[in-house]
């Protein structure tokens, strides 16, 4: 693990020191929206009913006026550009939402400098305002995505290490392996 540990605390494996943004906590958020099962249907749902009701537009479009107006034509694309660009769109529309209300000046306190401490028994992040400290056989998940590690404490409470933490991508497969290696064991 060399390059990893600071070791400040003497019982600590590994001390990260990091910064967490306001896209982590975006990112923290949009995870916990999808675990429901609201936010899970929602999309297909608002996805099946945009579409359907675009192409019916159209078909009612061309059987009211039939080949006189070409006003079906255009529906028609419109109902094209929808069915193929809304995921796209949708995806988009919710990052920018969400970027828009949560930024770095409302998430003062949640996001800055972070400190997380590994230990045989326990991880902690202690950040600005708050700090978060946990056995590991009360971890819930670890959850790695691409660009950052959700360690889940509770269904709402979830540390995020951010890759940006490591210097490589192998800084962070060692670091993945670390905390894996604890919560299995843990679970033993």
């Amino acid at each position: 693990m060399d390059g990893l540990s600071t070791m400040s605390d003497p019982g600590a494996i590994v001390t990260l020191r990091y910064v967490t943004t306001a896209a982590d906590q975006i990112a923290k958020l949009q995870r916990y929206a999808g675990m429901s099962s609201a936010a899970r249907w929602f999309p297909t749902f608002a996805y099946a009913a945009i579409v359907a009701l675009s192409w019916l537009s159209a078909y009612l479009f061309y059987v009211r006026q039939g080949d006189r107006n070409y006003l079906y034509i255009a529906s028609g694309l419109l109902a094209l550009f929808l069915t193929l660009a809304l995921p796209w769109l949708y995806r988009r529309y919710q990052d920018n939402f969400f970027g828009s209300v949560l930024t770095a000046d409302n998430l003062r306190g949640l996001v800055g400098p972070v400190e997380l401490v590994v230990s045989d028994q326990s991880i902690a992040e202690i950040g600005i305002v708050s700090t978060v400290h946990a056995k590991w056989c009360d971890i819930v998940e670890i959850d790695e995505q691409a660009e950052r590690t959700f360690i889940v404490v509770a269904p709402l409470i979830a540390i995020v290490v951010p890759s940006s933490a490591f210097a490589d991508a192998e800084r962070r497969r060692e670091f993945g392996a670390l905390i894996r290696a604890r919560f299995d064991a843990s679970r033993a």
